[in-house]
């Protein structure tokens, strides 16, 4: 399976937080389906990296459009800015008062994968994941949860593990958009909000609605 590419996008795009203007509410994605999303979270849509783009490349730009952008490779910034504006990835963050703090955010992709089918399958991949991750993140990665469920009457892959950050928690859904695709739901939050965060995490993917 390719879940560890969300999880590598994932940590790539944790400093990328943006203070350009974003929607939520009923949001309709570029993968195919709508979305409820929570007043206090917000979309950062193609759009708006595409009509940023010269900011968003440009570290010595006296006004970022993105907080924390010069600790990020332009060479990452390059790769996220074409995946974005490609319709290849999208992010969700939660707004937050408080400057220079973890921002809780989600993000979205498709792959090319299927579910584990079987026990046997699945008990591979919830062996073989931790050590990918630790190797990955460069520090052990504990994980909480590694088990199937149903949401939106599709059969789910549920994970829950040690954030790539210390004191973070990340939360994943894979579910199965077609034969051979899934749809990759990838949160991650500290734990101090780790409950909060989690409810309204289960609320978006409970909102979803396939077109």
């Amino acid at each position: 399976m390719k879940t560890r590419i969300a999880i590598v996008w994932l940590v790539s795009l944790l400093t990328l937080v943006s203070s350009w203007s974003v929607r939520a509410g009923e949001y309709e994605s570029g993968f195919g389906f709508g979305i409820s999303v929570p007043d206090i979270w917000l979309v950062l849509t193609r759009e708006e990296v595409t009509e940023s783009t010269e900011q968003f490349m440009n570290e010595e730009s006296e006004t970022h459009p993105v907080v924390g952008l010069a600790s990020v490779p332009k060479s990452m910034r390059q790769a996220v800015s074409e995946r974005v504006q490609a319709g290849e990835l999208e992010m969700y963050y939660r707004r937050t008062d408080r400057p220079g703090a973890f921002i809780d955010n989600m993000n979205v992709m498709q792959q090319a994968a299927d579910l584990p089918a079987t026990a046997s399958q699945l008990h591979d991949i919830c062996r073989a994941l931790p050590i990918e991750f630790s190797r990955i993140f460069g520090r052990p990665i504990a994980m909480d949860v590694c088990e199937m469920r149903e949401r939106i009457g599709r059969r789910a892959l549920y994970l829950q593990f040690d954030g790539a950050i210390p004191g973070t928690t990340t939360l994943h859904y894979q579910l199965q958009r077609d034969r051979g695709t899934t749809l990759v739901f990838t949160a991650t939050t500290t734990l101090a909000s780790l409950p909060l965060v989690t409810s309204e995490f289960e609320i978006m993917i409970s909102s979803i609605r396939f077109h």
